[in-house]
């Protein structure tokens, strides 16, 4: 792709047939900017579907970005990632420039036409924006920056435990350990839905929609060799876990949960994370993504005594007017107690 030329955007809902040979071609891949993913999501959340924004440049794919539309209210939002994921434009390896340029350009402005009557929110977060930093600029969305918690585990397990957990979360894995708690990685349904009630009661604890467990089941089945649950038993029983992907050169610890009368007494966070690790070091992966913290806060310490360094994240919103009406309600709706669900 040497020459700029014209720059044609698409808006469907199925995949180009070409995206998987788009994201072969990129140095880092989130996995979920895959097809399955997005189709599988589509599939199983509720009032979803999938909407793929691509642009070809002389006549061949040049880029894309998937998202998943989600019903709430009678009302839409366009999301490129959702439940803490990363997603954002792929563009395709070879683009100058002023190609990316132009194609970022295309895709983005088909998504702002695409936030119109019950579509009042589009939301993309990325771990690196140094094209939409600039693409951006200027078109009404805004810019909120976290980090995620990443723990380095290129060195291997036992420069992990020597070098970067502290002693105390040492010492609480171990003693968790002698209670006679087991800790595994398996790839199995079964077991899926044995650690699911637990997550499922969490979820209703802070008033979160959980990730439906048709979309965890269906992405284990599909994906086996990439997708696991790492779990603690104790007595013949699951009692926490945590529902993990590899992505990119990463273990991404999505979604978690622990049974919480046995969580300060067995230490069972403790033990969880370092299940983790022992995944990403047994799959030779750079790193796990313990997920994202807003501020310094209890949470952010417990990672950091965990090995945890802070990585970059990058979240863009953009509203309608209504949207921003929207919002400005359900705020006023959760200061008052009203709990806007």
């Amino acid at each position: 792709m040497n020459e700029v030329g014209a720059c044609r955007g698409t808006v469907a809902t199925d995949a180009p047939p070409d995206w998987t040979d788009l994201l072969a071609g990129l140095s880092s891949v989130e996995y979920t900017v895959s097809q399955n993913w997005t189709a599988l999501a589509a599939r199983s959340y509720p009032a979803a579907r999938a909407v793929w924004l691509t642009a070809d440049l002389h006549g061949q794919l040049a880029g894309g970005l998937p998202l998943l539309q989600r019903r709430r209210h009678g009302l839409d939002r366009l999301e490129s990632s959702f439940d803490g994921t990363l997603g954002g434009p792929q563009l395709h390896a070879d683009l100058s420039s002023r190609e990316r340029e132009l194609v970022l350009a295309t895709i983005l402005g088909d998504l702002d036409r695409a936030l119109r009557g019950r579509t009042i929110l589009a939301a993309l977060t990325c771990g690196s924006d140094t094209d939409l930093t600039a693409a951006l600029h200027g078109r009404g969305w805004r810019r909120d920056d976290y980090d995620s918690a990443l723990v380095d585990c290129s060195h291997g397990l036992d420069h992990v435990e020597t070098e970067l957990w502290t002693n105390n979360r040492r010492n609480e894995r171990n003693r968790g350990l002698k209670r006679g708690a087991v800790l595994s990685s398996v790839s199995d349904e079964g077991e899926l839905e044995r650690w699911y009630p637990l997550y499922e009661a969490k979820s209703r604890q802070w008033a979160q929609a959980p990730v439906p467990l048709a979309f965890m089941r269906d992405l284990m089945a599909a994906d086996p060799e990439r997708v696991c649950v790492d779990t603690i038993q104790f007595e013949g029983r699951t009692v926490g876990g945590h529902f993990c992907f590899v992505s990119d050169d990463r273990l991404v610890a999505w979604q978690g949960a622990v049974d919480p009368e046995l969580s300060r007494t067995h230490f069972l966070t403790p033990l969880l994370y370092w299940r983790n690790i022992m995944t990403a070091c047994e799959r030779g992966l750079a790193a796990v993504d313990f997920g994202g913290c807003v501020g310094r806060d209890t949470l952010w310490d417990f990672k950091r005594r965990c090995g945890a360094l802070p990585a970059p994240r990058v979240q863009w919103q953009r509203r309608t007017s209504l949207g921003r009406c929207y919002q400005q309600i359900g705020d006023l709706l959760r200061r008052g107690g009203g709990g806007a669900r």
